[in-house]
């Protein structure tokens, strides 16, 4: 069987600083300098008739009901996608690190980054921000969502 590509599967961030964007360098500079770069900038095939087969047989694995993992077979192929198979395979290094913030943590990093409105729950507004950080933002939400089948 012939695998067809799904395309446009993946939307890549555009990371090349111009004159037009001169206020989106500081911006730019991270990214390209994060441990992120790869993941983000990954560009893997996917295939319709893997993703026809993935989801359908797809199961959550959890302990003490918390999960952990996604496992599905392909064929005979069994698959299974977790947080730790992710960090490997981009090269993240981060399985130590924080897996949730507090409250207070967050909304004093998103002051320090500009944010322009009350922090009084847990919504916050992109409006809000300043254009750098709108643009960060959207650049990990375009390369990362599940609209765009980049992890499928």
């Amino acid at each position: 069987m012939e695998l067809s590509i799904t395309n446009p599967h993946n939307y890549l961030p555009i990371l090349k600083k111009t004159n037009k964007n001169t206020s989106f360098h500081s911006i730019i500079d991270v990214l390209i300098s994060s441990k992120y770069k790869t993941i983000l900038t990954a560009n893997a095939p996917i295939h319709q008739e893997t993703l026809r087969d993935f989801w359908p047989n797809a199961k959550i694995e959890s302990q003490k009901k918390v999960p952990y993992a996604i496992t599905s077979k392909v064929g005979e192929t069994l698959f299974q996608i977790s947080p730790s198979s992710i960090s490997i395979m981009f090269g993240l290094n981060d399985l130590a690190g924080k897996t949730s913030f507090e409250k207070y943590e967050l909304h004093s990093e998103f002051i320090e980054r500009g944010y322009d409105g009350q922090l009084t729950g847990v919504t916050v507004f992109k409006p809000k921000f300043p254009a750098e950080m709108k643009f960060f933002f959207h650049t990990l939400l375009i390369c990362l969502s599940a609209k765009t089948t980049m992890f499928n």
